[in-house]
């Protein structure tokens, strides 16, 4: 059987405390449904904290539902959204987006992952009258290849959405691996650069399954009962998901995770470096992209379940968890 060591974080499994803090939820009476419940009411509370302006949230139970959910809530059935084309729900989401809302998904190639605003200026210049109406800019962070946004970087895309009447989505799956790699926290992140809403990754960070949507506009929050129904989230017995949101909060699964992951990652490059291979993207967050010769890559695939990211270039990515260790990357690079 292949390893599926650097295949990243769905490939392992829960924090066995959240597994336990599920059990002790099961046993206790149930005291609402449908994101009612204490422990939902609780993980709001707890996320709120970050925050000085009043948040509405609700929550999904992956990150491609997050994303449709925050999407439908901020757009028109007419909305065109904006983001780069490497971006996870232009890519890997099988069209959901496009397919669930009926909202076209205007995209552009960043080199390293991250939109600017003059990128996304060039995006709107393929937009005419009855033809798109613009409506979302969505970035990620970290991006699909690892680079991280600074808070400055998203504090100048936010201005330039919102002089544009754009608003702004942050796709925030390893939103952990990000504030980590930053040194800074989510009011910086999100409230000082004012993105308008933002996943938060619970899922990435040890819990089964779940992730919050944040939204910091009363508006989009209006109908959210409906949005979630629609978007088949509407989940009856949602303490089971909310416990797993409150452990991966109040046990700080989702900083402490990302300090661990990110620190693999680096230490991956260090290992890679040395032995002469090419790094192809900055190495910010918990994924390591370089470059494998088709010879090296048939080595490796013997033992490891990997594939080309890049099949052109032949780029691999390398993504590692809190539970990679040094030798689990010694023996990887030991391939090289």
């Amino acid at each position: 059987m292949k390893l599926n060591t650097f295949h990243g974080e769905v490939w392992i499994n829960a924090h066995p405390e959240i597994m336990e803090d599920c059990l002790r939820a099961n046993e206790e009476p149930v005291d609402g449904g449908y994101g009612n419940d204490g422990y939902s009411k609780r993980a709001k509370d707890l996320i709120g904290k970050y925050f000085d302006d009043e948040i509405f949230v609700t929550f999904a139970i992956s990150g491609t539902a997050a994303n449709v959910l925050a999407l439908k809530s901020m757009t028109n059935r007419w909305s065109a959204i904006l983001c780069a084309s490497q971006a996870h729900l232009n890519v890997y989401e099988a069209g959901a987006t496009e397919f669930s809302l009926g909202n076209k998904i205007l995209s552009i190639d960043c080199p390293d992952g991250k939109l600017t605003p003059a990128l996304i200026d060039r995006l709107l210049l393929t937009t005419k009258k009855y033809k798109y109406k613009p409506e979302v800019v969505a970035i990620t962070n970290p991006t699909e290849y690892g680079t991280v946004y600074t808070n400055e970087e998203i504090k100048v895309i936010c201005d330039h959405a919102h002089s544009l009447g754009l608003y702004v989505y942050l796709d925030g799956a390893r939103i952990g691996n990000a504030v980590v790699a930053l040194n800074t926290d989510l009011k910086e992140m999100i409230e000082k650069t004012d993105v308008d809403a933002f996943s938060f990754g619970g899922t990435k960070a040890g819990a089964m399954f779940g992730e919050m949507v944040v939204f910091r506009r009363k508006a989009f929050a209006n109908y959210l009962e409906y949005a979630c129904k629609q978007s088949f989230q509407h989940m009856s017995k949602s303490k089971f998901l909310g416990v797993q949101i409150v452990s991966v909060l109040e046990r700080n699964f989702w900083i402490d995770d990302a300090i661990k992951s990110n620190a693999a990652a680096k230490y991956l490059e260090k290992k890679l470096v040395e032995k002469g291979v090419e790094i192809y993207y900055k190495v910010e967050s918990n994924m390591v992209f370089c470059v494998v010769s088709p010879e090296k890559m048939k080595k490796i695939c013997e033992k490891y379940d990997s594939h080309y990211w890049d099949e052109i270039n032949h780029v691999v990515r390398f993504a590692t968890t809190y539970l990679t260790t040094e030798k689990e990357i010694d023996d990887l690079v030991a391939l090289f």
